[in-house]
């Protein structure tokens, strides 16, 4: 039980007019705002999420939902990255519902996430795709502020990821992190890394030839450890170890736009 629990809401939906992904209804309480929506190549809608807040305090408990109707087409970002406060009884959660219908194409690309010292933050995504979906769905998780020496300071940090097709489960990834518990820096876990990016990838047009060319685009970058893996039906997981939030940004926004043209064609 979160004692300290306030509940912020972002709802969003998107439907496709004259050819074209709009934002067709929105809501949203504090500190959730979203801004007006532009577009990219491929006739992409780029949508930015904000928080306004400072970052994420003790008994915050938010809930984001995306329904995306038929045929739309979303780049879902961020402004800033999250951070998550020193807390002392309580802790943060948060809750991603993600629905496609039949023909979207989802990037997912929301800028780190930063425990502080003492932090405990629960999060969960559930990602439900229908027929002929896309999705890239990236994640990065920093040590805390290594630059003030919080390595690994942080109480617990847990985030859970089920992407269901066909209302079938497809895919989970469990991340469960206490410091006081595991020795993080430990070879199997982040060895002598501090930041963890993962992407998982969707989408019919997946197969070893796309692996093959990430896992060459990858070889590119030094002192990053990787694995790139065909994990399940048309599915690439991939994650990368690495010691800055800055650097795994840059690394997994080439691999996005390596494969935006393929996968969102």
């Amino acid at each position: 039980m979160n004692h300290y629990s306030k509940e912020s809401v972002l709802k969003l939906e998107t439907k496709v007019k004259h050819e074209k992904t709009i934002l067709s209804d929105s809501y949203f309480t504090p500190p959730f705002k979203l801004l007006k929506p532009f577009y990219v190549e491929n006739n992409i809608m780029r949508l930015c999420l904000v928080n306004v807040s400072p970052g994420i305090l003790e008994g915050d408990d938010y809930e984001i939902n995306i329904n995306m109707k038929k045929g739309s087409l979303l780049e879902l970002y961020s402004q800033s990255y999250s951070k998550i406060f020193k807390m002392k009884d309580g802790f943060a959660a948060q809750k991603v519902n993600i629905n496609m219908e039949e023909g979207c194409s989802l990037a997912y690309m929301l800028k780190p996430t930063l425990p502080y010292e003492d932090s405990d933050f629960r999060g969960e995504n559930n990602i439900r795709l229908s027929k002929n979906c896309n999705l890239i769905f990236r994640e990065i998780t920093s040590c805390g502020r290594y630059k003030r020496n919080e390595v690994f300071s942080f109480k617990s940090f847990k985030s859970r990821t089920k992407i269901f097709y066909q209302n079938k489960l497809l895919f989970m990834d469990n991340t469960v992190l206490i410091p006081q518990e595991q020795q993080l820096n430990s070879i199997g876990l982040y060895d002598k890394f501090t930041h963890q990016a993962n992407m998982i990838i969707v989408s019919e047009k997946v197969d070893e030839n796309v692996k093959t060319s990430l896992v060459k685009l990858l070889c590119q970058f030094h002192d990053i450890d990787f694995g790139v893996s065909m994990s399940f039906k048309f599915g690439i997981v991939i994650r990368i170890l690495g010691k800055g939030s800055e650097k795994l940004i840059d690394i997994t926004e080439k691999v996005y736009y390596k494969l935006i043209e393929n996968i969102f064609a």
